[in-house]
């Protein structure tokens, strides 16, 4: 969950920090770019293909950017979809400069490491501005002729996040194969790739790695990978388009009835706002998705609640199990292990994971592998909630 922090709480860290020197408006792309570093410099050339540069010196490299960065907009919307390209239309529409807090903080980046954007002050707020000589690039530009381009990118990228979003791993030739059979056409793989990784600093979603992609969420690629191509009975389950292309959106989270229970058992348990509670239980299921076990799961709610009695506790335990049941998971491709597992699904989710002390709330103590489970079964710790 540290690695998805809202962006609301990103964007208010961010713009609470100094934006930047006093804009002047119009912006000149020259006076953008002299105060950057021969770094930044590299970072637009690099992410925008600019070739023939490379060698120049700091101050060489910054007059050559003046000229290119406006000739190589084109180019990139053959990347872009449809939200980069609003997002730059507005900008464009309100004279070159809009609010610091118009959009995401990894939004932002995204545009300053391509030279599009700039942040600054302007009348005392934090500012993004677009040089004019990007503005004009861009409103010569027919939003007709790459409307096509950036709906395909657009499933393209909501697909793949999909993907990760629910199986985790991929290799780049099932990735590849499964776009290309929820696209219903044939896929190139040096477009598709190039739109997939332009993409990736802007949405936050999903992370390269040295056999294909994975979710940003996931901690351990390698043992996903591995778990997966050890069950070879077992396919990947046959998500629908449609929930796929949902999954992809955005800060998507698949609550499903045990969450949604579970949300509505910690408020009626706390004086806890329905964000806070939501929070929690999505914080479980990326545990879950990552192997966790239920004892870890009860003590990483320990650090947000007080749960002092063993009643409580035992209801905690047994909405751990329904989620824990119901959560669609990596290591099963896809599956709850309901689905998999009828019959004893809470066995199917052993993988390993993080150890973790257990307390008990009501005497404060650590509970050992050989005391009494405190979820109330009866059974020792090691072959209940520990396992």
């Amino acid at each position: 969950m540290d690695k998805r922090k809202s962006a609301k709480n990103q964007n208010e860290a961010y713009v609470g920090e100094e934006f930047g020197p006093e804009l002047t408006i119009p912006l000149s792309l020259a006076d953008c770019l002299v105060r950057l570093t021969k770094g930044d410099l590299t970072e637009i050339r690099t992410n925008l293909e600019i070739k023939g540069v490379s060698t120049l010196k700091k101050q060489d490299l910054a007059i050559a950017l003046v000229e290119h960065i406006p000739n190589a907009l084109p180019n990139l919307f053959f990347k872009f979809d449809d939200t980069r390209y609003q997002i730059m239309k507005q900008i464009a529409g309100r004279g070159g400069v809009s609010p610091g807090t118009m959009i995401d903080v990894e939004q932002i980046s995204y545009f300053v490491d391509r030279g599009l954007l700039f942040t600054g002050m302007h009348n005392g707020k934090p500012a993004i501005a677009m040089p004019k000589e990007v503005r004009e690039s861009f409103q010569k530009l027919d939003y007709k002729y790459f409307r096509e381009k950036f709906q395909r990118n657009a499933e393209w990228i909501k697909l793949t996040n999909g993907l990760l979003y629910y199986y985790g791993h991929l290799s780049n030739e099932e990735l590849h194969n499964l776009v290309e059979s929820y696209m219903g056409t044939k896929v190139y793989w040096h477009e598709y790739s190039a739109v997939i990784e332009d993409s990736i600093v802007f949405y936050m979603q999903i992370m390269p790695d040295s056999r294909g992609y994975h979710n940003i969420l996931l901690n351990n690629p390698k043992q996903v990978q591995q778990e997966q191509e050890s069950r070879l009975s077992v396919s990947l389950y046959p998500f629908t388009k449609e929930q796929l292309l949902a999954a992809g959106e955005p800060e998507y989270v698949d609550r499903t009835p045990a969450h949604k229970a579970f949300v509505d058992f910690i408020r009626k348990n706390y004086t806890i706002s329905y964000e806070q509670a939501d929070f929690i239980v999505e914080d479980c299921v990326d545990h879950i998705r990552n192997g966790a076990t239920p004892g870890f799961l009860l003590q990483s709610i320990q650090q947000s609640l007080e749960i002092n009695d063993l009643e409580l506790t035992k209801s905690f335990m047994n909405h751990i199990s329904a989620l824990n049941n119901t959560t669609r998971q990596w290591f099963l491709k896809g599956y709850s292990p309901t689905e998999l597992s009828p019959a004893k699904p809470l066995a199917v989710l052993q993988k390993p994971s993080a150890q973790a002390d257990v307390i008990d709330m009501k005497t404060r103590a650590k509970v050992g592998r050989n005391d009494p489970c405190p979820c109330g079964s009866g059974k020792k710790f090691k072959k209940c909630c520990a396992g």
